[in-house]
């Protein structure tokens, strides 16, 4: 009544499981390699597209510094300021009655 199923693997069984098993492998490694290399030429795209993105802000910004400037020169113009032509410049070297070197 004790029935004992034995059964014995052909080595040309082994052979074909180790195959398959090393062409499975093969197409695993190929399918993350290319995935890996694509990450890396998408990233490499991403970081150029940054780079442009980020200096079209600065040129925008550039545009809007020099019209708020000119905003600013119309304002002040309109409320009676000109430009100074003469420039008065301080001497540094001179002692004066604010700066005494001696003590």
């Amino acid at each position: 009544m004790g029935t004992k199923f034995t059964t014995e693997y052909s080595p040309v069984l082994y052979v074909r499981m180790l195959l398959g098993t090393i062409v499975l492998l093969s197409v695993a490694y190929m399918y993350f390699l290319s995935a890996s290399v694509m990450h890396v030429v998408l990233r490499t795209e991403v970081e150029q597209s940054v780079q442009q993105l980020h200096s079209e802000i600065a040129l925008l910004e550039s545009q809007y510094i020099q019209a708020q400037h000119r905003v600013s020169e119309r304002i002040s113009s309109l409320q009676g300021y000109n430009e100074v032509t003469n420039k008065v410049f301080i001497d540094r070297r001179s002692p004066s009655l604010v700066l005494n070197d001696s003590n």
